[in-house]
């Protein structure tokens, strides 16, 4: 498990995301697969918070050992969309609740 701190401590990953391009696939909220494009090679992925703090797993070597890898960077491009989405979606619903009815 690697803490996810900022973007800052995760700019390498970042960057060879960019260059990679890899394919993201949502598998559950907060669990994804991310695929090599050009191995085939593909890991899970596996995001949790814990007392408030941001965690995420991966299945590759790097991640195994606890540190950071582009797979973490890429899915987490993907998880902070459909947090972004779902957080929309879910304050949509609520202005269209009202409790007095």
């Amino acid at each position: 498990m690697v803490k996810l701190i900022s973007a800052e401590k995760m700019s390498r990953a970042i960057d060879k995301t960019r260059a990679a391009k890899p394919f993201v696939r949502v598998v559950a909220f907060r669990q994804y697969t991310v695929t090599n494009r050009q191995t085939g090679a593909t890991y899970n992925v596996t995001f949790e918070v814990k007392h408030g703090e941001r965690f995420a797993a991966c299945t590759c070597k790097a991640g195994e050992n606890g540190q950071n890898c582009y797979h973490v960077a890429a899915a987490a491009g993907a998880h902070v969309m459909i947090a972004a989405a779902l957080a929309e979606r879910d304050n949509h619903l609520a202005d269209l609740y009202d409790p007095r009815d």
